[in-house]
């Protein structure tokens, strides 16, 4: 069952990223809108291997330790707390998502190397957060492939609806990992070209890292802190089609349930969505599943589409968190992000996907969708504040 988020008045007041465009929320926007792309040959990948040694990485965390992600996801949590000027007090509860949590640490435990496997997994993020910041409350992990971000902020804004929790931080975390990047390869989803999601020529996707947490509360809490809300949440679609382990149902069918829920709950019409970031992750298959989600929801008035992947990298777990921290800068900005490497949208998707940035008048609800391996599917509705 969907989490019932429309009825909550659960906010958005702090941000906090590590992204391999950098750590600052407004130099990550700004990179976003310049169309930048952190995607770069890596020498180590090639010398190890690997097929298409191309990925975007994390430079402002050092160190290829088993614990690496613990210390991104800690840094994006202070960034959160501190963006939005909270001193951590009452019940604050840490949500995460990931794919495949300390993804080194098994990497090197299959090499032989000695390590603790047991805090290594999706509750390592979490558990870390909690741990490194002194907070008293629940330790949420949420191992929901690529729609992880998503599930985290949702199930954190339904504790705070509900009482059960003051505030939380909520979002995804995913260090680079090989086993990840052997898989996607062998596999054929990996481009040894640039990402170019809905792109006519596109060819596949490369892989990414990142960390992101959103600090949300009730709104009449942080007005009455005089904290200023940045968004807020106001549903979450969820499904599940479970067409394949790792293709998506060719007809987008469980995408667009996803889609239809989260407007369902928040009963709105598909023509109030101003705006959708999409999943777009660059394979033909993907995209393509996408394109029909949307138009068998919006029909052929679909809402502009943009998708940030081509100068992230995708993410995996943390992906549709990193996405919520574009999508809420986009609102408060009034300005839609570009599809970054986009050259020509394919013309069967008859979509607006465009690659310069575009100001907009009244732009109020967003649309972040992410989708996982196994048919996971979700769509997160956000309004401006």
């Amino acid at each position: 069952m969907d989490p019932q988020l429309s009825d909550s008045d659960v906010v958005v007041t702090g941000m906090g990223v590590v992204t391999p465009l950098g750590d600052d929320l407004d130099s990550l926007w700004q990179d976003l809108l310049a169309g930048k792309s952190a995607v770069r040959y890596w020498d180590d990948l090639a010398d190890e291997g690997f097929r298409t040694p191309l990925a975007a990485r994390v430079t402002s965390i050092a160190g290829e330790d088993a614990f690496r992600g613990s210390r991104m996801a800690v840094a994006a949590a202070r960034h959160a707390l501190t963006n939005g000027a909270l001193v951590p007090e009452g019940i604050l509860g840490v949500f995460a998502g990931t794919t495949m949590g300390e993804s080194i640490a098994f990497e090197q435990a299959a090499a032989g190397k000695g390590s603790n496997l047991s805090q290594a997994t999706a509750k390592a993020f979490p558990q870390a957060v909690h741990d490194a910041l002194g907070l008293q409350g629940p330790v949420r992990a949420y191992a929901t492939a690529c729609a992880a971000g998503n599930y985290a902020i949702g199930a954190a804004t339904q504790a705070i609806a509900s009482g059960q929790i003051d505030y939380a931080l909520a979002g995804g975390v995913e260090p680079l990992s090989r086993i990840a990047l052997a898989g996607f390869s062998r596999s054929r989803a990996m481009s040894s070209e640039l990402c170019r999601p809905f792109d006519r020529q596109r060819s596949g996707m490369q892989l990414g890292e990142a960390a992101a947490f959103l600090l949300l509360e009730r709104k009449e809490d942080a007005l009455d802190r005089g904290a200023r809300p940045l968004a807020r949440i106001v549903s979450l679609g969820l499904s599940c089609d479970a067409y394949h382990p790792t293709a998506p149902s060719p007809d987008g069918k469980g995408m667009a349930r996803a889609m239809i829920s989260a407007l369902t709950q928040a009963g709105l019409q598909p023509g109030k969505i101003d705006w959708i970031c999409a999943h777009g992750s660059g394979t033909r298959a993907s995209d393509a599943a996408e394109a029909k989600a949307i138009h068998q929801v919006f029909g052929e008035d679909a809402p502009a589409v943009s998708a940030i992947k081509g100068a992230l990298g995708h993410s995996m777990g943390a992906a549709t968190a990193v996405e919520a921290v574009a999508a809420v800068s986009t609102l408060q900005h009034q300005c839609l992000l570009p599809t970054v490497n986009l050259l020509e949208s394919d013309p069967e998707f008859h979509l607006d996907v465009f690659n310069r940035p575009r100001d907009v008048d009244n732009l109020r609800f967003a649309l972040n969708c992410g989708y996982g391996f196994g048919g996971l599917n979700s769509a997160l509705v956000l309004e401006a504040s």
